[in-house]
Formats: C-alpha cells, sequence, structure tokens
C-alpha cells in the first residue's frame, strides 16, 4: 500500500470512526436520541459532538480529519500533474486551492465548539460562526468534488485515465449534486419540515468522504515521496 494510498483510506475511515464514536457516546449519556439518522434525521452531526466527553473524541478526530483533506488534496493535484499536461495544471490549482480553504474552514468550525456554548441562546454568534463555517466546508468541498470529476471527464484522454476509475467519482458526484439542488429547492419554495436538513447533512458528508476513497484505486501506482519511488525505480533497472 502506497503512502497516497495510506492518505485515501484514512480520508474514509477517520472522520466516519470519529463522528459514529461521537454519537455513540452522546446517545448512550442520553444528550442525543438513538436513532438512525440518515433516515431519521433526529440529530445533527454537530450535535454529537458538543458534550464531553464525547467532545473531545469529535474535535480531535475532525480536525485531524481536515489536515488529511488538505493533504489528500495535496496528493490529487501531484497526480494530476503526473499523468496530465503542463497546460491543464491551472484548473487542479485552483479546485485544490478552494478545497483547502474549505478544510480550513472545517477547523475553524470544530474548534469553537464544546459545551461553553450551551444555552445557545447565549452563544448566538458562536453557533452562526459554526454554522457558516461547517456549511461553506460542506458546499464548497462538494463544489470542489464535482468540478474535479467533470473536468477528469472532459480530459480523460489527455490525463490517461481509464473510464472505470472516473465511474464511481461520477456516481458519487452526481449525487452529491441532487442533495444540493433539491436542499436549495426546499431552502427556496421553504419546504422544510423536521429532520430533512439533518439527513441531507449525514449523507452528504458520507458521499464526500467516500469520493475521498475513490483515488484509493488510482494511487495503486502513483509515488508521492522519493523514499516510496527510488524502490520503484531500482526494481525497473
Amino acid at each position: 500500500m502506497t503512502l497516497p494510498q495510506r492518505i485515501a483510506l484514512v480520508a474514509l475511515v477517520l472522520p466516519i470512526i470519529s463522528i459514529a464514536s461521537s454519537y455513540f457516546m452522546s446517545a448512550n449519556a442520553g444528550h442525543v436520541d438513538w436513532c438512525l439518522p440518515y433516515i431519521d434525521g433526529c440529530t445533527t452531526i454537530t450535535a454529537t459532538g458538543i458534550f464531553y466527553p464525547a467532545a473531545y473524541v469529535f474535535r480531535a478526530g475532525l480536525i485531524s480529519s481536515a489536515v488529511v483533506f488538505i493533504i489528500w488534496w495535496y496528493c490529487v493535484r501531484a497526480w494530476l500533474e503526473s499523468v496530465g499536461h503542463p497546460q491543464h495544471h491551472p484548473w487542479i490549482h485552483r479546485i485544490v486551492t478552494f478545497a483547502i480553504i474549505a478544510s480550513m474552514l472545517l477547523v475553524a468550525s470544530i474548534a469553537v465548539l464544546g459545551e461553553h456554548m450551551e444555552p445557545p441562546s447565549e452563544h448566538r454568534f458562536l453557533w452562526r460562526f459554526h454554522t457558516t463555517t461547517a456549511g461553506l466546508f460542506f458546499l464548497i468541498t462538494a463544489l470542489c468534488q464535482i468540478m474535479m470529476t467533470w473536468r477528469m471527464r472532459q480530459l480523460q484522454d489527455d490525463l490517461g485515465i481509464k473510464f472505470s476509475r472516473i465511474a464511481s467519482k461520477q456516481i458519487l458526484a452526481a449525487l452529491q449534486l441532487l442533495l444540493l439542488a433539491a436542499f436549495m429547492l426546499i431552502l427556496i419554495f421553504d419546504l422544510k419540515s423536521d429532520g430533512v436538513e439533518e439527513i441531507f447533512e449525514w449523507w452528504l458528508a458520507t458521499f464526500s468522504c467516500l469520493y475521498f476513497y475513490t483515488t484509493y484505486h488510482d494511487w495503486r501506482d502513483f509515488r508521492l515521496t522519493r523514499r516510496e519511488q527510488q524502490p520503484l525505480q531500482e526494481a525497473s533497472l
């Protein structure tokens, strides 16, 4: 397993384990309801990481995940530059830049969470800050993943990437686009109902994490560091 593959795997596993662990800890302590949030929408992802000790797991896990996301996007840029042509590099740089900014917003969003924000009525600024930065992270990350997939599909021949390796990205990008479009329609036509926003949040977070994992097989032959590249070069001699 190469270093980039490990990064893709951690980008999937770490946030899912962190959120699941904080949810079970919070539910066990009675802070949130036991349910299937993907279907019932009984709680938000944020609510699982407010009260201690779950807050420790939530904050440490998601801040670490944001760092891994940044490294993943760096790997994406290095990988696409290595298989593409120089004239196609600017679009990679722009997408990666916005995605890294989004991951930094996630760090800021998670850093303010904790029991000190209770009751919400007395800490409206902190809640607005968290909601805004978290919302921007989900939106920008999803859009960057969608744009990346769209451009990869356009430049498939130039990049030399098999269609089968883009297919999984296309499926997840399409699902994210549908979620974002449906959410916008709900907001525009004021069709809000209990649990709908929460359900969208859980699914969008999951699709984003799964998208990170789609590069696992792409990076089977991709080497990021000179230490990894050296044994490969020696074997080819």
